[in-house]
């Protein structure tokens, strides 16, 4: 056997063992996925990047982790004064917090419902709108792919998810532990991209599958925000705006609202 291979299987086995603990804190199926995100107790929001990571940067200085910090501040405030249940922050300061860690916040807080917040950036300054993302092995699109790419690798090369690993019992138990929320993911995404749409006048770039690892190991359903372009520099000034920020707070709580609201 490989040297390679013999990584790729520990690796595998690694993230095996941890989605067997998510799934055991979030059980579901049936029936019971259908009603879960109507009986939700504690929220988690996942503010990008942190400490030395980063994130990405604006052509004024403007940093993705200090305006992921700050609209999922906004956004906590408005859920906790509207909702009657918890919210979790897997940080509330400029800190580094493992993509791994993010994970177990919200399962052993077994949190209901998942939303991680980030700023996107492309190598195209032109490039701008919110878009939506919910949890596919496969990205939609090579630009998806790349974003992962680049979100997945962002504190360390080794921690990457790696869709084309041949690893069957990685891929088994990532199905067992993932299936029953994909359905409720789409539809999350769905909502909230169409209250981003509505409120922040930003082009829209709809909603769109990729192997973001932050999704991978949270048993409930779960979606990964991409507010505006911090690469465009009329979109990070807006991104650097308070206004802004609560605008992008409030379009994500209108889609949470109605998704709670809208059966399955």
């Amino acid at each position: 056997m490989k040297i390679s291979r013999i990584h790729r299987t520990a690796r595998g086995a690694a993230l095996a063992a941890a989605l067997l603990v998510a799934a055991a804190v979030c059980p579901v199926s049936g029936d019971a996925a259908a009603g879960q995100d109507r009986r939700i107790q504690t929220m988690v929001i996942d503010p990008g990047h942190g400490g030395m990571e980063t994130g990405a940067k604006g052509k004024f200085g403007n940093l993705e982790k200090d305006i992921t910090l700050a609209i999922s501040l906004k956004l906590k405030a408005i859920v906790e004064r509207n909702m009657g249940f918890e919210v979790v922050l897997t940080r509330d300061k400029d800190v580094d917090v493992s993509i791994e860690n993010r994970s177990a916040i919200a399962n052993n807080r077994k949190a209901g419902l998942f939303i991680s917040i980030h700023a996107n950036g492309a190598v195209q300054k032109k490039a701008a709108g919110s878009e939506t993302f919910f949890l596919s092995l496969n990205a939609t699109d090579e630009e998806t792919r790349r974003l992962a790419y680049l979100e997945n690798n962002s504190s360390e090369l080794q921690s990457r998810l790696d869709p084309s690993s041949d690893d069957d019992l990685m891929m088994i138990l990532w199905d067992m532990a993932q299936t029953a929320y994909i359905k409720q993911s789409s539809r999350l995404a769905e909502l909230v991209q169409e209250e981003l749409d509505a409120m922040l006048g930003t082009r829209n770039r709809g909603i769109k599958q990729a192997p973001f690892k932050i999704l991978t190991g949270v048993a409930c359903p779960a979606i990964l925000v991409e507010a505006a372009f911090i690469s465009n520099p009329a979109e990070e000034q807006k991104l650097a705006s308070a206004d802004f920020q609560a605008k992008i707070a409030e379009a994500i709580y209108r889609g949470l609202a109605r998704y709670l609201r809208v059966p399955e």
